[in-house]
């Protein structure tokens, strides 16, 4: 995440936080493990997500029968929780293509946020030309690559390798936002 205050003249840039480091790492190996075996991985993240939900559904009627049962009172709360989390597990499981679409949407949606916000960030510090456009180039690349992953219905594999492209272009920015301010002392 990008988040800048402004003071009157001096501009301070939160790209340092390691967490944009750490999620830009997370999304290269996911993005690796999606390119190198797209059907696979995406059936897999559906049926344990299914199962899960089908697990904690019966696992919630179950605890209503024992309180019902045990202390004669009546949960609905805990029925109702147990066949909607059943139904959903059903749905991811059945519906994996939704799914699917799904993650494809979200995924290229924060590529365009992201993009979007460097782009924001970009056009508010003009200050160091060839930083500049190189900052520039990046966020458009991100914009241009999240509308692609999102409107369009690509293999997996190449959703993998966009998330892969980002990372990098991720990775690069923090690197080379830590170094131009490093070398100004701002942080």
């Amino acid at each position: 995440m990008l988040m800048v205050i402004r003071l009157k003249k001096i501009t301070i840039i939160n790209y340092s936080n390691d967490n944009s480091l750490f999620s830009s790492i997370l999304f290269l190996l996911f993005g690796i493990i999606l390119f190198t075996n797209p059907g696979d991985i995406l059936k897999f993240i559906s049926y344990i997500a299914g199962g899960s939900l089908i697990l904690i559904g019966i696992f919630n009627i179950i605890n209503y029968r024992r309180i019902l049962k045990k202390l004669n009172i009546e949960q609905k709360s805990k029925l109702i929780s147990g066949i909607i989390l059943i139904t959903l597990g059903l749905i991811a499981i059945l519906f994996s293509s939704l799914i699917e679409t799904t993650i494809r949407l979200i995924f290229g949606g924060w590529i365009i946020y992201s993009g979007i916000m460097r782009l924001i960030e970009v056009l508010n510090n003009k200050e160091n030309s060839v930083s500049f456009v190189a900052r520039l180039i990046v966020s458009i690349l991100l914009i241009i690559c999240g509308l692609y992953v999102a409107l369009t219905d690509l293999v997996y594999s190449m959703i993998g390798l966009f998330i892969i492209i980002y990372a990098i272009l991720d990775i690069i920015g923090y690197i080379f936002y830590k170094k131009e301010f490093k070398k100004n002392d701002v942080l």
